[in-house]
């Protein structure tokens, strides 16, 4: 009996990954305004992108900060407002689980 388990060889391995110079990512980096668009330019993906910036200011690269994602206050008025967006899509009570 063979073994034929799915294994990457080395070359579709390498083929998939993009291999970009420190030099390059910097300059990427500090000439675009958002990960998204350092990721499209070195064809990587944005946690990639994200994980080798982190490194990079850890070993004492001064790369420029982005704006930070907006993010929604969730105060009680947003609750409120899901829970009633909630009751609103179920289905009318026939009365006989009323509890």
């Amino acid at each position: 009996m063979s073994d034929n388990t799915n294994t990457l060889s080395a070359d579709s391995v390498s083929e998939k990954r993009v291999n970009t110079t420190d030099e390059d990512f910097i300059a990427s980096w500090q000439g675009n305004d958002s990960v998204g668009a350092v990721a499209s330019a070195l064809s990587m993906k944005p946690a990639s992108v994200e994980q080798r910036a982190r490194s990079m200011r850890k070993h004492g690269v001064p790369l420029k900060q982005y704006a930070g994602k907006m993010r929604a206050v969730k105060d009680e008025a947003y609750w409120a407002s899901m829970a009633a967006l909630a009751n609103a899509a179920l289905p009318e009570s026939d009365g006989l689980n009323d509890a």
